[in-house]
């Protein structure tokens, strides 16, 4: 199926990768052509089971151990309760009860969850909408997940409505665009599916994201000089960070300099 881009509904845009475009009214970096967000969750079962993706490699886990510090340290783990969305085989879980925190997982593959599970841990085997918990969570984290899914804005008006009162949901994903080059070029785009990771974001895309989500963002990590880009947002009004907005053009530029300068 053919999408118009999911921020902002254009679909004016410029091929940079096979299947991959960048939005000539918002910038978002996105996939239009795509399976529906089932079939995409189903795929990535797949993946784990092939080995082109394995939740125990060290850069995986350190992602996860930075960003439940980075929480722990911001917002307080101790007594939250935490629902991951696509908890994969759930370390980020782990270290949230490692905090005194209460993690559940939401996890589509049953051989994943039946993993979280055997550490003891709650977790749904299910997609977003086969999930019955609304409103009785601190924190909903959406980590290298919300890249992965058919339907991102979807996927955020979940997360907010799971919220408790006072309740914050977290995003996190690469810090890759319009940014100093981290990783070649190649490795950044891979040979997967270019539905298995729809949409590649900046601070700029993840706030209007949230913002189409009824979502406040209310701080973002060190993005620039870490490899992760971390974004928290609420459904009260707060102090908005408000990144500075992407120009089309300039997106297409880095990309093509990245492809050149580090292949």
């Amino acid at each position: 199926m053919i999408h118009a881009c999911d921020l902002c509904g254009q679909t004016a845009a410029t091929e940079i990768e096979p299947g991959v475009v960048v939005c000539s009214g918002c910038s978002f970096v996105y996939v239009p052509e795509r399976r529906p967000p089932q079939e995409i969750a189903a795929a990535w079962g797949e993946v784990y089971r092939s080995g082109a993706y394995d939740p125990n490699w060290p850069g995986v886990k350190a992602r996860l151990y930075y960003v439940a510090e980075w929480l722990d340290q911001k917002i307080g783990l101790e007594g939250k309760t935490v629902l991951d969305i696509g908890a994969g085989r759930g370390f980020f879980l782990e270290q949230v009860k490692a905090r005194d925190g209460h993690p559940v997982g939401l996890e589509p593959d049953p051989d994943n969850a039946n993993w979280i599970r055997s550490k003891d841990i709650a977790c749904f085997t299910g997609a977003i909408e086969d999930f019955p918990g609304v409103g009785q969570y601190d924190l909903v984290t959406i980590l290298w997940t919300l890249e992965n899914c058919g339907d991102c804005l979807a996927m955020l008006r979940f997360a907010r409505d799971a919220l408790a009162p006072g309740g914050h949901v977290v995003v996190a994903t690469g810090s890759r665009i319009m940014v100093p080059f981290k990783k070649p070029y190649s490795a950044y785009f891979g040979k997967l599916s270019p539905d298995l990771h729809c949409f590649r974001w900046t601070p700029s895309s993840l706030a209007v994201a949230f913002k189409e989500s009824v979502l406040c963002l209310k701080a973002l990590n060190d993005y620039r000089q870490n490899d992760v880009l971390l974004g928290v947002g609420c459904k009260e009004f707060f102090r908005e960070v408000i990144p500075a907005a992407d120009q089309s053009q300039a997106v297409i530029a880095f990309f093509r300099s990245w492809k050149e300068i580090f292949p």
